[in-house]
């Protein structure tokens, strides 16, 4: 595969999506294993469900704004092979969070 630097937004919303799809996963996790946390999160929005999505959504678009302003807004440098690695992995990670919550907890 190429192994040339990408675009500023490539890796910031990727490095985001990254970060965003572990962060559901411990969600879904303190949302199904607290009543409490997952009550809150119905009274702020009506549905437990949309406060999750606007959570993730929100940290998704605020982490990958903050990744393109890094290093005096040239965003941060990251190899194709590189951003892929880490993609792939938070992506697979946030499922087996989710995935090894269910199996444990039934």
């Amino acid at each position: 595969m190429e192994n040339s630097a990408l675009a500023k937004y490539t890796v910031s919303y990727g490095l985001a999506l990254a970060l965003a799809s572990v962060v559901n996963g411990l969600l879904v996790v303190a949302k199904e294993s607290s009543p409490a946390v997952q009550a809150g999160m119905q009274k702020l929005t009506g549905h437990h469900w949309v406060t999750h999505s606007a959570l993730v959504l929100g940290l998704f678009f605020l982490v990958g704004w903050l990744f393109a302003r890094a290093r005096g807004g040239q965003g941060l440098r990251l190899t194709t092979d590189r951003l892929l690695a880490i993609l792939v992995s938070g992506v697979v990670l946030g499922g087996l969070i989710i995935v090894g919550f269910y199996l444990i907890s039934d």
